[in-house]
């Protein structure tokens, strides 16, 4: 047989027979942490036969690739150990993330506990050591179709109803067939470190590693609730994954079904007013979140809410504070440190603070993104007697920033967007997949950036926000959902375009063909149908709010 030249990213050379598969090169490297292969700058699934000299990237489970195919396959692990042990009247349901952990759901018979759990850990990790293979399967839509209405998977079949293929890649792990949106790891072998965390009262959370290590788990029952609250609500409407969603647009029902979401989400905003109304020492609202959360709409769309109570506000923003370029704290690479407190001039904002709430007269800045310095052109304002002060910024609920007013005196929310909406049972949609096409939407559309640029800062941004925002969520008095389940279909109409551009000889590549697999799962909803009060224009454009 003919051979073939491999030659690997660190230099290696290595000569195998043509047509060798890529889990045959991986079982021959024997690196524990690669988890799948780049050939020729593609991401290709273990089945993928090699038939010319090449050359080969490793995916390892450290890059922000592998992780995600790391956890995909954990999931898979997952299924099938709850349906070994309990059988196939156990549904399974992969819910969505926390933040860096999966959070799910078992429905069966008996009762879920800290021993069913650890039970199914225990098998997990029997499938891991098998060394099962994962296998890429092509079948036809229609026995995709009868597979899953064997198994009462009647959201998948659904979502087969739109899919204009007539052939499906399903992935095999012994016996069990299913469907991802993303490769999956060659074998089971290559996924000996997790940990699966039992949450009352069904729960489960599936954690894998990050640089070799199992992180903390931090349950926090304030974002569970929040996810929990609007799925409920969800439900009620007939909505609870992708399929639901383009059976309302082919119905030519989606536009009532947006006016709903958009009183859902407007009923925050009444609980949050009413609960002001009814506290009179609350003389601060402090609004804070993740990048593209909705900050900005949100609280100035409380501030309507306020009004209409008889309660006036003045809305104010942290960007505004932010301390001159030269003075921003850097990152290790030497780049700038925006999302950290220390970005923030603390010291001005504090005293500015306390001068508005003994209604005195401050001159406010405003920051001048092109020149990294604060200007100072605002005529002085003063907080009115009955006025309210509303404060949103990435920090703004933590205590370094609000420490000067007395509790009694604050309310803190972080908001996020938790969406509920999975494409089905077993492949959810992440907060953070959410969040990065709100941001490539409207960085594009108000800074002119390309998805590559927004994409290379996304891994950076999201690193300080582990560090600098998320472990201030308990500090919040309330949390609130600014997801829209209906807004994919919209952002995709927008971010499709954009991630198209990103060539395949980009580092960024896999990532764009990740998001646009699963945003082929949403049927295209006009944008027209948003109000313009909507936080999704913030975004997309044309809010009532800029």
């Amino acid at each position: 047989m003919n051979k073939i030249r491999l030659t690997f990213e660190n230099g290696e050379v290595l000569d195998v027979d043509k047509g060798a598969s890529v889990r045959e090169v991986i079982n021959l490297l024997n690196k524990d942490d690669v988890v799948a292969l780049k050939v020729n700058g593609n991401a290709v699934d273990a089945d993928y036969e090699i038939d010319e000299d090449v050359y080969i990237n490793f995916i390892t489970v450290n890059d922000r690739t592998g992780r995600k195919i790391y956890t995909k396959g954990l999931e898979y692990v997952y299924i099938m150990a709850v349906r070994d042990l309990y059988g196939e009247d156990a549904v399974v349901e992969i819910k969505h993330s926390l933040d860096k952990f999966i959070y799910t759901e078992i429905k069966m018979k008996k009762r879920v506990d800290e021993d069913v759990i650890n039970k199914i850990k225990s098998r997990m990790k029997e499938i891991i050591a098998s060394d099962l293979p994962f296998k890429n399967v092509s079948v036809s839509r229609k026995d995709a179709y009868d597979y899953h209405e064997s198994l009462s998977e009647y959201e998948k079949c659904l979502n087969y109803t739109y899919l204009t293929n007539e052939s499906v890649t399903m992935y095999e792990l012994s016996d069990l067939y299913n469907y991802f949106y993303y490769i999956m790891p060659s074998s089971t072998k290559m996924l000996k470190k997790f940990d699966l965390i039992y949450i009352a009262p069904i729960g489960a959370v599936i954690c894998a590693p990050i640089n070799g290590v199992i992180p903390k788990f931090v349950h926090r029952d304030q974002v569970l609730d929040a996810f929990k609250t609007y799925e409920a609500k969800l439900e009620n409407l007939g909505v609870r994954y992708s399929g639901d969603l383009n059976k309302l647009v082919c119905e030519d029902k989606i536009s009532d079904f947006i006016r709903t979401n958009e009183i859902l989400y407007d009923d925050n905003m009444e609980k949050v007013a009413n609960l002001v109304v009814k506290n009179k020492n609350i003389k601060a609202i402090f609004i804070s979140g993740p990048s593209s959360s909705g900050k900005t709409t949100s609280s100035k769309k409380l501030a309507l809410f306020l009004r209409s109570k008889g309660i006036d506000s003045l809305v104010i923003s942290t960007d505004d504070y932010f301390v001159n370029r030269v003075d921003t704290p850097r990152k290790p690479d030497g780049s700038y440190e925006y999302e950290c407190v220390e970005a923030i001039d603390v010291k001005l904002f504090s005293n500015q603070l306390k001068s508005l709430l003994s209604n005195k007269e401050v001159v406010m800045p405003t920051y001048n993104f092109i020149t990294g310095e604060k200007e100072y052109k605002r005529k002085p304002i003063a907080l009115k007697d009955n006025q309210i002060l509303i404060v949103e910024g990435l920090h703004a609920i933590n205590e370094k920033i609000n420490g000067v007013i007395n509790k009694k005196n604050k309310l803190k929310i972080y908001i996020s967007p938790f969406t509920p909406v999975g494409l089905d049972r077993h492949n959810h949609i992440s907060t953070t997949d959410l969040r990065l096409l709100r941001r490539m939407v409207r960085d594009h559309r108000t800074r002119g950036y390309s998805p590559e640029v927004t994409l290379n800062n996304w891994m950076g941004m999201r690193a300080s926000e582990e560090n600098f925002v998320y472990p201030y969520q308990s500090e919040a008095d309330i949390i609130i959902n600014t997801s829209l389940a209906y807004e994919i279909g919209v952002l995709r109409t927008y971010a499709e375009p954009l991630l198209y551009t990103i060539s395949k000889d980009s580092e960024n590549y896999e990532e764009a063909i990740r998001i646009l697999n699963f945003l082929k799962c949403f049927i295209n909803i006009p944008s027209e149908y948003v109000p313009t009060t909507s936080v999704l224009r913030e975004f997309i454009g044309k809010s009532y709010f800029e």
